[in-house]
């Protein structure tokens, strides 16, 4: 899975599903800009890794930059493979600091 850890993966959709104001943080937080889109879901060009409520992260068949989709399929995040592990790693870490 791109050296993902996939339990870290649907942790963090898990906590970002459950809490409206920790996925708010969590956007603001990222380093690229996002301008939340409705796309089609992915099912041409993308390949979903994980999914769990609904959100999903996928990466691109062609250019292999990732992104997260949430359950309307809208896209709350994107960047590299590495650069949404790291956001991921983030929520995680996050939750458990503050939701303790």
């Amino acid at each position: 899975m791109n050296g993902i850890d996939p339990k870290l993966i649907l942790n963090a959709l898990a906590l970002l599903s459950q809490n409206s104001d920790l996925l708010n943080k969590f956007v603001q937080s990222l380093d690229m800009p996002n301008i939340p889109l409705p796309t089609l879901g992915g099912h041409v060009f993308w390949t979903t890794l994980a999914e769990y409520n609904g959100l999903k992260l996928q990466t691109n068949m062609i250019t292999h930059h990732a992104r997260i989709l949430d359950k309307d399929d809208v896209r709350i995040a994107w960047g590299s493979v590495e650069a949404m592990d790291r956001a991921l790693t983030r929520i995680v870490d996050f939750a458990n600091r503050y939701n303790s």
